[in-house]
This record gives structure tokens, C-alpha cells and sequence, in this order.
């Protein structure tokens, strides 16, 4: 459900640096204290005055925020595995010895009450270290060490053995997450996308999370991305293989201040307002009640959505309760449920002035960004079945869309078309198919990430 992208070097960092608040944001690997403070949940329409005789689409923004954790609160102890990729690929520029540090680093961090499984995975799946508290830290740095890569890329297998190893100590009073690491396609055993993801979800459901890492570029950034959201937890980008270890501390730190659990939005909108199009990585739409999965989040960490909605024409006047809105969520290291609600009115006017100057414009902002990654998302996917017409027509309509909803963009949706026109020209410019491929892993990634946002 989360995403990040961390790169290292020059290069790649600067075409970034436009959304680096974000992935900030986005940090993953949950779990957290034991009394968290209660979430925030703010609701809004880009505009609540609703021109009646010529009803346009409008967007609906919701934002859960997990506030800034206190001094007092308990780390609740943690359930970890490890799912490592040993197959061959990983010995390519020095991919395995990066994760080896970056793994004894997270190890060394962990504290007596925790419990910790090592397992890794090439052809087969080997439970390196059974799951135990944290005692022999020289024996399992050894076993680490010890790794080589050889073989194919049984994910699968993997997947099994870190959630068998983690729930045979899961319970409400711990954090309970499986980490899996992969540089390449599943290509023994179970290979389904959709499998995989069914598997992960079940484990979800029963209160194991899972974060996925992509290395390189020759993983399947479309598996890793949504096993991540399946399981409520993080899906990372790592084309520098140097970075792991700066990546697993900062996941680390967010492990320890965990505000919430499996967040679900449920949205439904008055029979004058119709779903047109949702902005968010995982969600189900019946009629006029959409869900959405949040996943986790941790202290100071938020999560935002939309949805295009048409309002259908009809009198002027006030329309109370034209969208409510629910939230459920879990206490870290508690059975404990909680929710929040909140409900919004629109007013039907035939005042255009007063409609236009009712405009919240950095929801605009936002609806036009998500717009733009909407297109560039799908528009991947086309490249991917070696479709550039589709892809560039995709994006040639995005681009009106969101010029005639902001006639004068500012510098935030300005940057956004310039971003969609320069994805345009690189999808009918020739690449080198490594090129291609970051790009295209980018792409994606940041169209995941947006949500943070």
C-alpha cells in the first residue's frame, strides 16, 4: 500500500526532488506504541458550491494524518522475518553484500523482547534462523554472512516460510510484518501475480503486514507493488543497491512508532452526487459507496485520496449530507478498534460568480496531480504491451482535462503537464532497454506514491 523510491547518486535524485517531502511521508515498515494517538481525519470538496445549470465534475479529498507521537508512548514489541532473494542475479553489483549489511544494521537494532526470523530464497526456501527473541545476535550476523547467491527465484516460497515463521508468534500485543527483498521475476513455484497477492492478503487479514524491496531492474515492480498494498505495508524502489542500509534505518525508525493499524475509508455520496473515477492504490466501489485501504500508519506519516464525482443537475438549494465519510482502524499492540466520521453539504447555486469564487484551489492542485499520475499509470501499463499510441493518447487527453479544469495552472500543475509532456517524448524517443526500464519502474512508482501526498 505505501511506496517509496530512495536513490542514491546525483542522477537520479534530482528529477525527484519536486516530491522528496513526500517520501518522507511515506515511510513503512509499522509498528509502533502502544497508546497512539487517535488519528485526524480531514474532508473537503474543491468546491461546495455546485454551478446548477451546468453541474461539472467536482473531486471529493479525504486526508487521515497520524499526529506526531509523544515522549511517553511504549514501543510495542515486534514480530519480524526476513524474506531474502539468494538467487544468482543477487550477485550482480554487489547487490547481496549490500543487503547483508543493511540486514545485520536492522538486526542490531532490534531489542531482547523482539522476535526476529531469517529466511532465505532461491530454487527453494531455507528458514536460515527459526523465529526467536533476539539473543544470539553473533549467530545470526554469521548466518547472514553466510549467504551466497545461486539459483532461480522461488518468491513464492519465500512468501510461505517468512509468514509461517511470523504467525506462529502473532498476537495483538506485538507488531507482526514480513520483509521481503527481491531483484528479480518469480520464476519457480507459484508465479501468479494474483496468487501471490491472494496469499498476502489472507496474511493481511489476520493481522500480519508485509513490505516488499524491489533491487535493480529486473524485478516485477507490478508483483512487489501489489503484494505491498495487499498486505498494508510499503513497496520500495531501491535502484541503488548501496542504499539499503539507509533505507532499512529509516524503515526501522518508523517500525517503532506505529499510530495505527489496517485503515479503511468508507466514503458514500448522496444520490445527487455519482462516482466517476477514484484516485487511490486499492479500493472497491458498490454504487455509491467506495472503500479504500489505507493500510498502517505511522506517527506523523498521512494518507490522502479522491474521487471525481458528476453531480447530476437539479434544483438550487443546500443538499446536506452530499458525501459521508467513516473511518475504522486498529490500535497498535491492542484488539481495540476505533473509527472516526465526518460528513459534508453541497449548495446547488445559479450564481456562477459564487460558484467559481468558492473554489479551494489546493484541492484543485491536488486533483490535477493526481489526474496527471492517473494518466501516467495507465499510460506505463500501455507501454508495457509495446502500445506508445495508446500511451501518448492517454496522456494527450489527460492534459486537456486538466488545462480546461485550470485555465491558469500555477507552478504545482504546471510542473505536472511538463512532467506528463516530457513522459510523452520519452515514450517515442529510442532507449536502451535498461533506460527503458527505470523509467517505466519510476513512472509507476511515482504514480503509487502520489497517495502519500
Amino acid at each position: 500500500m505505501k511506496t517509496r523510491l530512495i536513490p542514491f547518486g546525483l542522477s537520479a535524485t534530482l528529477p525527484l526532488l519536486a516530491f522528496a517531502a513526500c517520501l518522507v511521508l511515506r515511510l513503512a515498515l509499522a509498528a509502533g506504541t502502544a497508546q497512539a494517538a487517535p488519528l485526524q481525519l480531514q474532508v473537503a470538496f474543491d468546491n461546495d458550491h455546485i454551478y446548477a445549470t451546468r453541474p461539472g465534475a467536482r473531486y471529493l479529498e479525504v486526508l487521515v494524518t497520524a499526529p506526531e507521537s509523544g515522549s511517553q508512548q511504549r514501543r510495542v514489541p515486534l514480530n519480524l522475518a526476513l524474506v531474502l532473494d539468494t538467487s544468482g542475479s543477487m550477485a550482480e553489483q554487489g547487490k547481496l553484500e549490500y543487503v547483508k549489511q543493511a540486514a545485520i544494521a536492522m538486526l542490531n537494532r532490534l531489542r531482547p523482547e523482539d522476535r526476529f526470523a531469517l529466511v532465505s530464497y532461491s530454487n527453494q526456501a531455507r528458514v536460515l534462523y527459526p523465529s526467536q527473541p533476539v539473543e544470539e545476535g553473533q549467530r545470526m550476523e554469521g548466518l547472514i554472512n553466510s549467504l551466497i547467491a545461486t539459483g532461480g527465484t522461488n518468491l513464492g516460497a519465500g512468501l510461505i516460510e517468512g509468514f509461517d515463521q511470523v504467525r506462529r508468534h502473532a498476537s495483538p500485543s506485538v507488531i507482526s510484518r514480513v520483509l521481503l527483498l527481491s531483484d528479480g521475476l518469480a520464476n519457480i513455484g507459484i508465479t501468479s501475480n494474483q496468487e501471490l497477492s491472494q496469499m498476502v492478503q489472507a496474511q493481511s487479514e489476520a493481522g500480519i503486514s508485509l513490505s516488499s524491496f524491489g533491487v535493480g531492474l529486473e524485478f516485477n515492480e507490478d508483483l512487489l507493488a501489489s503484494i505491498a498494498e495487499s498486505g498494508r505495508g510499503t513497496y520500495y524502489f531501491i535502484d541503488h543497491p548501496e542504499s539499503m542500509s539507509a533505507i532499512l534505518a529509516k524503515e526501522f525508525k518508523s517500525v517503532e512508532q506505529l499510530a495505527a493499524a489496517d485503515i479503511r475509508v468508507t466514503i458514500t455520496l448522496g444520490s445527487d452526487l455519482a462516482v466517476d473515477q477514484v484516485f487511490a492504490n486499492t479500493y472497491e466501489v458498490n454504487g455509491n459507496t467506495v472503500t479504500v485501504r489505507f493500510g498502517d500508519l505511522a506517527a506523523g506519516e498521512r494518507r490522502r485520496m479522491q474521487i471525481r464525482v458528476l453531480p447530476r443537475q437539479r434544483t438550487v438549494g443546500r443538499l446536506d449530507n452530499a458525501a459521508n465519510v467513516s473511518v475504522s482502524y486498529l490500535e497498535p499492540g491492542s484488539k481495540a478498534a476505533q473509527s472516526l466520521l465526518d460528513s459534508l453539504g453541497v449548495i446547488y447555486t445559479n450564481d456562477e460568480k459564487t460558484a467559481l469564487a468558492s473554489l479551494n484551489k489546493e484541492v484543485q492542485e491536488r486533483a490535477a496531480v493526481f489526474e496527471a499520475n492517473q494518466a501516467k499509470k495507465e499510460a506505463a501499463q500501455a507501454v508495457d504491451k509495446g502500445d506508445q499510441s495508446k500511451a501518448t493518447a492517454i496522456l494527450g487527453e489527460a492534459r486537456k482535462k486538466i488545462e480546461a479544469a485550470a485555465p491558469a495552472p500555477s507552478a504545482k500543475v504546471q510542473n505536472e503537464l511538463s512532467a506528463m509532456d516530457s513522459y510523452t517524448q520519452s515514450i517515442n524517443a529510442p532507449k536502451e532497454s535498461k533506460d527503458r526500464a527505470l523509467e517505466q519502474k519510476k513512472v509507476k512508482y511515482r504514480a503509487q506514491a502520489v497517495e502519500g501526498c
